[in-house]
């Protein structure tokens, strides 16, 4: 049975979660079965070192870039992308300043005014338009590790309003410099204080949140029966780190500039310590926390979670099980590195582990962030298109009535908990987020209901992709057609009989030499769709 365009649409819409879900023009008939040949990564054609890089180690490539970086070889490509300050940067500040994104212009005390447009939305869409434009796409992949890593909930009062400045002076500062300044920026960033309460942190008042979270999440990882720490680690952290604060309106009595960082000494417990067997003798003042940060970075534990994590990110889901011997080497070299980000970075990428990680160790699935930009960068989207395409994508303007990150649960600094968005594709595997995809592609391709003129009708956002005329001239057949986007959106090829599935779908079922008639061209808007909404995007 030939795939038509109106089952097509009604798979985009329905298939998983119900026609309520969608609008009714989108749901009329239900699609025949689409199965896929391929339903995991191990299932297909493996792609070379380069399309890989770009898949994992950047948020996708645009038209030409894997052409280009294959001229250059892989290890190329890693050592310019990792040695970022010679890439071009047309996304400064200043640039999303001139966009309307004007918090990025404001300083801290203007923002905590709370009267000054939309911080946590500028923050977003700056954010995206950089994942989506910049030319340092692996500094940006590390920029949204490092907030992952950093966590702090847009959405909480004071240390939201801020979020833009921690942004800025913590993963952007440091996303490719060392782990110890990293850690320390993020100590001494007002917003992460506020978040997890060492505002509060005060010898006669204990708070003992960020003490556990600077072990627990950012350096050592989890203890288990008191290894590496214990309880008692936790409280006397906490207590070297009290009158670590900012600067609040009015305490201009105090010095300092209202938002930036402030030590107190009045609040400070100034009594001995002892910290991981270690003693810390008495009034050190802000050394106590110094001295902790100089700990945490030298532990042996340290070294090892920051591998975990980052061969998580690039290379599996579970690296202590799957690739061990990667784990060691990697925190090898951020012992001897003195955490050396880039040093570690440059291990993962080089690493025959990462090379062969495709198609083994259960694949890598596409969490929304990345799907989103990975989809729009492979269609051809410019800065120009951006404000039309947020529509879709984080605003409440789209079709589906909220953007596709909201509903797919991934839309960034929107984590409320300090442990980050998962990392591991059991995470984002649901339903609902499989549907906020399917519609999100459909909506970037211009498929909705058409009216007269061949604009959409009931609402509908205008996509300003028109992938009908990015079709070069020259593809005149069918498989011409489906080969050229296969190759666009996932440089590697499908297996045959999914090719195909596409095939079919676009002539109505006939075959790959048909020449796609006038009436047919238009089905390449849901071709390209179909191809986004198959395993093969959401495998990485």
């Amino acid at each position: 049975m030939a795939v038509t365009r109106r089952t097509f649409l009604g798979r985009g819409s329905a298939a998983l979660a119900g026609a309520a879900l969608a609008p009714a023009a989108l749901v009329r008939d239900q699609r025949p079965a689409v199965r896929w040949a391929a339903r995991s990564a191990a299932d297909m054609p493996e792609p070379d070192a380069v399309a890989l890089l770009w898949q994992r180690a950047a948020f996708g490539a645009r038209p030409g870039d894997v052409a280009a970086a294959r001229q250059k070889g892989a290890e190329a490509w890693i050592e310019s992308q990792l040695d970022h300050g010679t890439l071009p940067d047309p996304y400064t500040d200043a640039a999303l300043v001139a966009l309307g994104l004007t918090s990025y212009g404001l300083t801290a005390a203007e923002l905590l005014a709370g009267n000054n447009g939309n911080p946590a939305q500028h923050l977003v869409n700056g954010t995206l338009i950089r994942q989506w434009f910049s030319p340092r796409q692996l500094y940006e992949v590390m920029v949204d590790f490092w907030n992952d890593h950093f966590t702090v909930f847009v959405g909480q009062a004071d240390a939201g309003r801020v979020r833009i400045i921690d942004d800025r002076t913590v993963a952007r500062t440091h996303a490719l410099g060392t782990f110890k300044d990293i850690l320390t920026a993020s100590a001494h960033s007002p917003a992460m204080l506020m978040f997890l309460d060492n505002d509060s942190n005060q010898a006669r008042k204990i708070n003992e949140n960020y003490a556990r979270e600077i072990m627990e999440l950012h350096t050592l990882g989890v203890a288990v029966d008191g290894v590496p720490y214990t309880e008692d680690d936790i409280k006397e952290v906490a207590r070297c780190f009290t009158g670590w604060n900012w600067v609040r309106q009015g305490a201009g009595a105090r010095g300092g500039v209202v938002g930036d960082f402030q030590y107190r000494d009045g609040i400070h417990d100034q009594n001995a310590k002892r910290v991981l067997g270690r003693a810390i003798p008495a009034r050190q003042g802000e050394q106590d926390g110094v001295q902790v940060i100089d700990m945490l970075c030298r532990h042996d534990a340290t070294p090892r979670f920051i591998a975990t994590k980052l061969i998580r990110r690039f290379v599996c889901d579970d690296p202590e099980a799957d690739v061990p011997g990667l784990v060691d080497r990697v925190a090898g070299v951020f012992k001897t590195k003195d955490g050396d980000i880039k040093a570690v970075v440059r291990t993962i990428l080089t690493s025959a582990e990462f090379t062969a990680a495709f198609g083994r160790f259960g694949g890598r699935y596409s969490r929304p962030l990345d799907y989103a930009a990975r989809a729009a960068r492979a269609l051809g989207a410019q800065p120009k298109d951006f404000d039309a395409l947020s529509a879709f994508t984080t605003s409440r303007r789209g079709r589906t009535g909220a953007g596709m990150l909201a509903l797919a649960g991934h839309l960034p600094f929107y984590w409320s908990t300090p442990d980050g968005y998962p990392d591991v594709k059991v995470a984002w595997a649901s339903s609902s987020g499989l549907l906020a995809r399917w519609n999100y592609a459909l909506d970037l391709v211009g498929s909705v209901d058409r009216g007269a003129g061949d604009r959409p009708v009931g609402g509908g956002v205008e996509s300003p992709l028109n992938v009908i005329d990015q079709t070069p001239a020259d593809r005149k057949t069918a498989g011409a057609v489906v080969d050229y986007w296969i190759d666009r959106i996932l440089s590697r090829p499908m297996l045959a009989a999914d090719r195909a599935v596409l095939v079919d779908y676009v002539t109505a079922g006939g075959t790959e030499f048909d020449t796609l008639s006038a009436a047919q061209r238009p089905r390449i808007r849901e071709l390209v769709a179909l191809i986004l909404d198959s395993p093969y995007a959401l495998w990485r």
